[in-house]
């Protein structure tokens, strides 16, 4: 079980609908968009509590349902790649197609460097064999440069809701003070293997694309009676803890798959990813210590090597820095930072056709993918010439 890092610091003085709509985004990152439940939770009529989640959506807000990727035997790996001269130009499409084909979950651009930071979620027994295909696309060419970075766990960090402004879209957040975190939260242990099956992920699938999707809906789409899907619901996705959560997503880019389009909002946000090799227990809690004093924080990775997605506001930038070189000043030989480009940037869902039915396990065939691949490159260059 993982353990959340839980910040004491003080609450800004913010107004109690505020702090009412706050409560409720924490309780729509646990249960989703239940707004009966979360109503009654709260002592709320239902219909204010509707009110409130639909003026989120019309504003910006998404919300996505979080996979337990370690339950679904998948290990996250972080790669930094930099597209050859002859390549760069399709980037984005190819990394469109390696997200139905190898695992590919996000992808993110460096500024000004250029190059592409690459998250994926990969079988954890073809994690060499995903590592090899990689470094085998580098020396046909697709990439001048790709520093690779598994890890052992990730989290995607919960919204800081009670520190942020909802009737101005801001921060409210006192660079001077110093939270104090508590230690053994940081005592991270990779989720075990859980059961699972196709129709699990096909439930997980539609959730990411739109969580306020009803079973009946899902099951015109996918093709399952209604009470196949509740089942699977409950005693899976619930019960064997396939879904972590859902993320209320305050900043940053997605990939809507029902308009084949990515979709910004207008929030002026800063991307920082830091990378850390070959951290030590110490220096990683110590790390972490730092990091998750920040409400900015958006995802941490862990294991042999420390990974952190932070959305500073752009109004921030002069106290991000200082507090970077502070943060990293114990390890700076190990660790790199990236600026990223939002508006290049698109995250997508699970692909259940890369599971195995039969054999109960996903596939990864390394000569086949390669085969697949030099195929798809062709077609792109064709397609885009």
């Amino acid at each position: 079980m993982v353990l959340e890092p839980v910040a004491r610091t003080r609450k800004p003085k913010l107004g109690d609908t505020n702090s009412k709509i706050a409560a409720m985004v924490k309780l729509l990152t646990e249960y989703g968009p239940q707004i009966n439940r979360i109503a009654r939770e709260l002592g709320l009529h239902k219909e204010t509590t509707r009110y409130w989640y639909n003026r989120l959506l019309e504003r910006g807000y998404t919300l996505q349902a979080i996979p337990n990727h370690e339950v679904l035997g998948l290990k996250r790996i972080v790669a930094f790649a930099e597209f050859s001269d002859r390549f760069r130009p399709y980037a984005d499409a190819i990394l469109m197609a390696m997200s139905e084909l190898c695992y590919l979950g996000s992808f993110m651009k460096t500024l000004p460097d250029d190059y592409y930071s690459i998250q994926a979620s990969v079988p954890k027994e073809s994690t060499s064999d995903w590592v090899r295909f990689m470094q085998v696309l580098k020396e046909r060419g697709l990439f001048t440069s790709i520093r690779i970075a598994p890890f052992e766990w990730v989290r995607v960090v919960p919204f800081q809701s009670e520190m942020y402004d909802f009737g101005t879209d801001s921060w409210q957040y006192d660079w001077a003070s110093k939270p104090r975190m508590e230690q053994a939260s940081f005592s991270f242990v990779p989720s075990p293997k859980g059961k699972f099956d196709r129709v699990d992920l096909n439930l997980i699938k539609q959730f990411q694309i739109d969580p306020n999707v009803s079973l009946m809906q899902v099951q015109k789409k996918i093709g399952v009676n209604y009470k196949t899907l509740d089942w699977h619901y409950r005693v899976h996705l619930i019960g064997n803890n396939l879904l972590k959560g859902y993320l209320v997503n305050w900043a940053g880019t997605r990939y809507d798959p029902r308009i084949e389009k990515a979709l910004h909002r207008r929030h002026k946000y800063m991307w920082v990813e830091l990378l850390v090799n070959d951290i030590t227990e110490s220096e990683r809690m110590e790390l972490m210590g730092s990091i998750n004093r920040l409400p900015f924080v958006w995802l941490e990775a862990g294991g042999r090597n420390y990974f952190a997605q932070i959305a500073f506001p752009m109004e921030t930038m002069t106290e991000a820095l200082e507090f970077i070189k502070q943060a990293i000043a114990p390890i700076r030989g190990k660790s790199s930072w990236y600026f990223m480009d939002q508006a290049n940037a698109l995250r997508f869902s699970l692909v259940p056709g890369l599971f195995d039915q039969e054999a109960k396990r996903w596939n990864f065939d390394y000569e086949e993918l390669l085969d697949k691949f030099d195929r798809l490159v062709l077609e792109i260059k064709g397609a885009t010439s």
